[in-house]
This record gives C-alpha cells, structure tokens and sequence, in this order.
C-alpha cells in the first residue's frame, strides 16, 4: 500500500511539473498584459509643445521632446516610489541616488525648471557643456561616466544638445532639493552597480 501512494505521488509530482512547464511555455505570465500598458505611463507623462507660439522654437522642442524620451533621460531623472516612477508628481525631477566605490554618492538631479532647485538655475550654456563634457555646473568636476553618459552625448550635434535644454525649460516646474555630491560611497540591499531604488520614496 505504501509502495502504491509512493508511486501515485510521484506520478502526480511528474505531471504537475509538466503541467506548470506548459503553462509558462504557452501562456507566459509576463505577456499577459500587453506590452504597451508597461511604458504608457513612461511614454504619455511628457508634457507636448503645442502651446509654443512660434514655429521655429516649436520645432526645436519637439526635437528635444523625442531626444529626451529616446535617450531615456527618466531612467536615472525621474525618482522612485512605491508604485513605481513618479512619472505624474516628479517627471526628470531627479532623486534617484547612485553611489561608486572610486567615486562618491550622486543623486540625479532636478532638470525641471523649477527656479530655486531645478534647470532655471542654470544658463543654457552651462547645460550643454554639461551634455558635451559631462561639467557639473555646481563645483566643476566631471560627472562619472557611467553615472552620466556625457561620453555619448558628446558625438550630438550641438543643435540636438540646444534642443534637448529647449524642451527642458517647456516641462512643469518641481521643487525637489536634491542632497549634493559625496565624495563618500554609500551601499544598501538594494544597490545593483551603484543604483538604489529605494532613493526619495517618501517624498
């Protein structure tokens, strides 16, 4: 009789581990929902630039716009929450901390035009220097590169680098004081090369 459940168990075991096999092979829990419902909230949160009066300047930040959700700026600019980015309440109001052992801690920052802690700060100028050389305008040392990826903004044309700082300034202001740099590297459960997660997710 023991011998019997012993072998009835096992055969079921077998079974409804092929059972579980073809139902992840077949109707796999990640496409359940379609694709699209994944980078909505990403795609539809940038604000559009029909309210620009004049065609040129238009233009120009409509450039920026695609250049801005291409690049996936929001990756590292946009902070996170316990849903997830806070694509509707701090859209590239930066927040998100990365830290490197010959480095220091950054936390991104603010590139909404926000006059006291965002982009209104900075000139134009100081922005695509930024972009081209990887500058900070606050104390003048070079942005770690894998940190900020100025090393591919570099080969941009300087038209594209203007464009990109032009739909900057269109965006909704945000006032998110962001801490400044240290020279000292900070760790947490949830680093993964330097990226914490779990950065300003209860503001």
């Amino acid at each position: 009789m023991k011998k019997f459940l012993k072998w009835t168990l096992s055969i079921i075991g077998v079974l409804f581990v092929f059972a579980f096999a073809g139902f992840l092979y077949f109707i796999p829990p990640f496409t359940l929902a379609p694709p699209e419902e994944f980078i909505g909230p990403e795609r539809d949160t940038p604000p559009t630039v029909g309210h620009i009066a004049n065609p040129a300047e238009r233009a120009i930040a409509e450039r920026g716009r695609y250049l801005v959700l291409s690049i996936g700026c929001t990756g590292c600019h946009t902070a996170g929450g316990d849903k997830g980015p806070k694509y509707v309440t701090g859209y590239l109001a930066g927040g998100r901390k990365f830290t490197f052992p010959d480095y220091g801690t950054v936390v991104s920052r603010n590139l909404t035009p926000d006059p006291n802690t965002g982009l209104a700060r900075r000139t134009t100028a100081e922005v695509m220097r930024t972009l081209r050389s990887g500058v900070s305008a606050d104390d003048g040392r070079v942005f770690h590169p894998l940190l900020m990826p100025w090393g591919e903004f570099s080969h941009m044309a300087e038209e594209d680098r203007y464009a990109i700082v032009t739909y900057l300034r269109q965006l909704k202001p945000v006032h998110h004081e962001i801490p400044p740099y240290s020279p000292v590297p900070e760790y947490s459960a949830f680093a993964f090369y330097g990226l914490d997660y779990g950065i300003d997710d209860k503001k």
